[in-house]
């Protein structure tokens, strides 16, 4: 019997200065599990051992690499955002924390949590959410070439599920 490959999920950090080494530590755990196969676009972040990717992307190669994903995490940028949007995902944003260096304010935060309330987007505050909303987005279906409509019900509704915990 063959072994099926964990599902692949495309993580954007974006090109900022600013370290992010919170979300690779995350997802080096989650693939360590053999839950996920990380491939990361990460800037000025080192990689660290484990995960695969480069600091940047061409345009062909990040169109490619969202065609193949069957999941997105994204930092709060709102290009990383778009482009994981025209194709069709519905990304998981982890948003940059200024009080962990990870960015000079807190906008990327505030953003996130506005496209939360919308339907775009679907948030993660910690590694335990994101291995929920990954194996969310995978198991249903969610994390690509959904339609709008059902891909807008879903993050509604952990929008909403996210508001009451975080009361």
């Amino acid at each position: 019997m063959t072994r099926r490959r964990p599902p692949l999920v495309a993580v954007f950090l974006g090109t900022d200065h600013h370290r992010f080494d919170r979300l690779l530590t995350w997802a080096g755990r989650l693939q360590e599990q053999d839950t996920f196969l990380f491939q990361v676009q990460h800037g000025a972040t080192p990689l660290p051992s484990g995960l695969t990717g480069t600091p940047l992307l061409d345009p062909a190669a990040l169109a490619e690499l969202l065609d193949r994903a069957d999941a997105v995490v994204t930092h709060g940028g709102p290009g990383s955002i778009m482009d994981a949007r025209e194709h069709g995902h519905l990304p998981v944003v982890v948003a940059r924390d200024p009080r962990l260096g990870e960015h000079v304010d807190d906008h990327q935060q505030r953003f996130a949590r506005f496209l939360a309330r919308t339907g775009l987007i679907v948030t993660a505050y910690d590694e335990p959410e994101l291995a929920a909303r990954l194996s969310l987005a995978v198991l249903t279906g969610r994390g690509i070439r959904t339609t709008h409509r059902a891909s807008s019900t879903l993050a509604r509704f952990e929008a909403l599920a996210d508001e009451l915990v975080h009361r």
